[in-house]
């Protein structure tokens, strides 16, 4: 399992830090010689491609393929209720709800984007509803409707939040985020492994201990300070984070991540699941690697409104 995750996790910070690199050229392109299915966006007078071009598509992907896991997870939590075309629903207006937040940002219009994202989730739980009532059924169709739509929500609207990030700032400090996140992960793991004792939550995530969430929340700390110094030296354009605040900030973010993992738990507990999938050999499925990003995102989004 240890070889295939030190296999798998290099791949995906290579592939994250491309797709980085990839965003900041992408956003240098103007609209002529680019895709141009952004259409409204041409209407903001946005010359450029809008900042979060890249991190729209990936995240569209990213929610295909959690909206299946998603769904096997409901599926298997309650077994009465037929959730095919469950999925699709979840990624169409995942996407939506995604789209509708980053259009929004654009737009600096906040009634217009909660309007169009309370559209976009009623016209979700209304199209969930029609969906689970083919057939003339009735049984399961109101908890179909809030699966389908707590879903969308779950995904669609909290990795909007990191599309709201990028708007106002650079798609290194959406890297930063992750980067303690997964450092508070792999500090917890190793530390829980080296000299974990006490249990943290036997009856939910057997192997976490308060040890190892001592240590996980350390790594945050530290990789959040050194991220600081880094932001200082090579994003002078953006803002520059005191110390401490870039200490605290780590202690929040590890601490919410973890959270966020141990809300994936309970869904896979629930469901009689240890993961999610077996999309990515060593890690589980992408639910298993996104559990703590997704909680932390609009954490994060709040704690840079206020430096």
């Amino acid at each position: 399992m240890l070889s295939k995750r030190l296999i798998t996790g290099p791949l995906l910070v290579v592939a994250l830090l491309g797709l980085a690199f990839l965003d900041e050229y992408v956003g240098t392109l103007h609209w002529r010689t680019s895709l141009s299915f952004f259409w409204p966006m041409s209407s903001l007078g946005i010359e450029t491609v809008p900042p979060g071009a890249i991190l729209f598509l990936i995240c569209s992907l990213v929610i295909a393929l959690a909206s299946k896991e998603l769904a096997a997870v409901a599926s298997a939590c309650s077994g009465r209720t037929d959730l095919r075309g469950i999925p699709a629903l979840i990624t169409c207006f995942g996407i939506l709800s995604l789209y509708a937040m980053w259009l929004g940002g654009l737009c600096n219009d906040p009634k217009m984007a909660i309007g169009m994202l309370a559209t976009v989730l009623a016209a979700c739980f209304f199209a969930a509803l029609w969906i689970a009532s083919l057939g003339r059924r009735t049984e399961g169709a109101v908890m179909t409707a809030l699966i389908t739509t707590g879903f969308t929500v779950y995904l669609g609207v909290f990795l909007g939040f990191f599309m709201l990030i990028q708007i106002d700032h650079s798609v290194w400090w959406i890297i930063g985020v992750i980067a303690i996140v997964k450092m508070c992960d792999t500090g917890a793991y190793f530390t829980g492994c080296s000299i974990g004792r006490r249990k943290l939550i036997p009856w939910l995530s057997p192997g976490k201990t308060w040890e190892g969430l001592a240590g996980g929340l350390l790594a945050a700390v530290g990789t959040a300070w050194g991220l600081s110094a880094l932001s200082a030296a090579w994003l002078p354009s953006e803002p520059q984070i005191p110390t401490w605040i870039a200490l605290l900030m780590g202690f929040v973010i590890g601490l919410c991540g973890q959270a966020g993992d141990l809300v994936m738990s309970l869904m896979k507990r629930d469901a009689g699941l240890k993961d999610s999938s077996e999309l990515l050999p060593g890690l589980g499925g992408m639910m298993d690697v996104l559990d703590s990003p997704l909680f932390v995102a609009p954490v994060a989004w709040w704690l840079l409104q206020l430096i």
